[in-house]
C-alpha cells in the first residue's frame, strides 16, 4: 500500500456548536487561532519539506466541525486546498465534521471539491455515552450521515474513542464492532484523555469521572483492531496525536507516547496465546511487535516460535497472512 503524506490543518473547535467534554483543542494543539491564508501556505511547505516523497499529499482539516463552518469560511479552506489539488501539489481535501452536519445541502457544496475522505466524530453508539459526552449527536445522527455519505460515494472514516463517562467495556467494544460492519473504509480509535482545561479535567479532579488504565485500554483497542483489520478497515491512529509541549496538557489517562506499538504487541501477545499451533514462524518484520514493546511478549515465546526472513507466517506448514491468522484467534471478548 502506497504511503499517504498528510498535510494536518488545525482549526480549533471552529464550527462546533458545543465543546464536548474530552475536548480541548487548544491544549491539544497549542494553537489559539485558526490559520488565515498566510498560515496555511507556512504550515502546507513545512510539512511538504518534510516529506520523502511529494506525490501522495493530502490536505486533512482537523479539530474542528468543518462542515458547520459558515458557508463563506467552509469555502475559503476549500478553495485554498483545491487550489494545492488543481495546481498538482496535494491529490486530495479531508476534514473531520460531526455525523449531525453532514445534510444533502452541505453535500452539494462538497461536490464541487475533491474530497477524498471525510472523518466522522461518532465517539460511540450508545445515545447515553455521547448524552454525558456532550456530543452534538446521537446514534441515529451518525446512521443517517453515513447512508448519505455512501449514497454521493464520498469515503468516509469514523472516529471511536474508549474510556468515556457512562461507557464499559462492553459498550466500547461493540461500538467497535458496529463501526467495523459499516462501509467506512478507516477507523481511529483512542482511548480518553484528560486534557487541561476540558469539562473531563473538572468530572476528573471532583472525583466524578475516572479514566481508564492503561492496560484497559490498551486490551479494548486490540480487540477493536484485531475486527477491523479482519474486516479489512485501515486504522490510521491508536491512541491520541499530541507533540511537544503539549503534552504537558495532559492531566490523566491512557497516554502513551508508543501506544500504537503496545496495542500491536497486545495482539501478537493474543496470537501466542490463543492460536492452536505446533510450530510458527513469524516474519522478521513482525518480530518486534511479538517480542513486545519493553520485551513485554517474552515470557509467551518458547521453541515453537521462529523469526525468518518470509512474506507470510507459516503455521505448522500452511502459509498464511497476517490477517488470516488474525481469524484464528480465539475467546477474546
Amino acid at each position: 500500500m502506497k504511503k499517504e503524506y498528510i498535510v494536518p490543518i488545525f482549526i480549533p473547535h471552529a464550527g462546533c456548536s458545543r465543546i464536548c467534554s474530552f475536548c480541548n483543542e487548544f491544549s491539544a494543539t497549542g494553537l489559539s487561532s485558526p490559520p488565515d491564508k498566510d498560515g496555511l501556505e507556512r504550515e502546507f511547505q513545512k510539512f511538504v519539506n518534510w516529506f520523502q516523497k511529494k506525490d501522495s499529499v493530502y490536505i486533512s482539516f482537523y479539530g474542528s466541525t468543518f462542515t458547520a463552518l459558515t458557508e463563506g469560511k467552509m469555502r475559503f479552506y476549500l478553495d485554498w486546498a483545491q487550489s494545492k489539488v488543481n495546481s498538482g501539489q496535494a491529490l486530495g481535501i479531508r476534514f473531520s465534521t460531526s455525523p449531525h452536519e453532514i445534510t444533502p445541502e452541505k453535500l452539494d457544496i462538497l461536490s464541487r471539491y475533491k474530497i477524498d475522505l471525510i472523518e466522522l466524530g461518532v465517539q460511540s453508539f450508545f445515545d447515553d455515552v455521547l448524552l454525558a459526552a456532550n456530543r452534538p449527536h446521537d446514534a441515529e445522527d451518525v446512521y443517517t450521515a453515513m447512508a448519505l455519505l455512501d449514497q454521493v460515494k464520498i469515503p468516509y472514516g469514523l472516529h471511536i474513542m474508549t474510556g468515556l463517562k457512562e461507557s464499559s467495556f462492553h459498550k466500547d467494544i461493540l461500538s467497535g464492532f458496529i463501526a467495523c460492519c459499516t462501509n467506512a473504509v478507516t477507523l481511529r480509535v483512542h482511548p480518553s484523555v484528560v486534557l487541561k482545561g476540558s469539562m473531563l479535567e473538572q468530572q476528573y479532579r471532583q472525583g466524578l469521572y475516572t479514566p481508564e488504565t492503561l492496560e484497559i485500554a490498551v486490551e479494548k483497542c486490540a480487540i477493536i483492531s484485531i475486527y477491523a483489520q479482519k474486516m479489512e478497515k485501515k486504522i490510521i491512529r491508536l491512541g491520541l496525536c499530541v507533540y511537544g509541549k503539549e503534552k504537558e496538557n495532559i492531566v490523566a489517562g491512557p497516554y502513551h507516547d508508543s501506544f500504537g506499538s503496545i496495542v500491536k504487541s497486545r495482539i501478537a501477545r493474543f496470537i501466542l496465546t490463543t492460536v492452536d499451533f505446533s510450530q510458527l514462524e513469524v516474519p522478521m518484520k513482525y518480530k518486534p511487535d511479538f517480542i513486545g514493546l519493553s520485551r513485554s511478549n517474552l515470557k509467551y515465546l518458547d521453541s515453537r516460535i521462529s523469526f525468518k526472513e518470509r512474506p507470510d507466517f507459516l503455521l505448522d506448514g500452511k502459509e498464511l497472512s497476517y490477517n488470516e491468522l488474525l481469524f484464528r484467534i480465539k475467546n477474546i471478548y
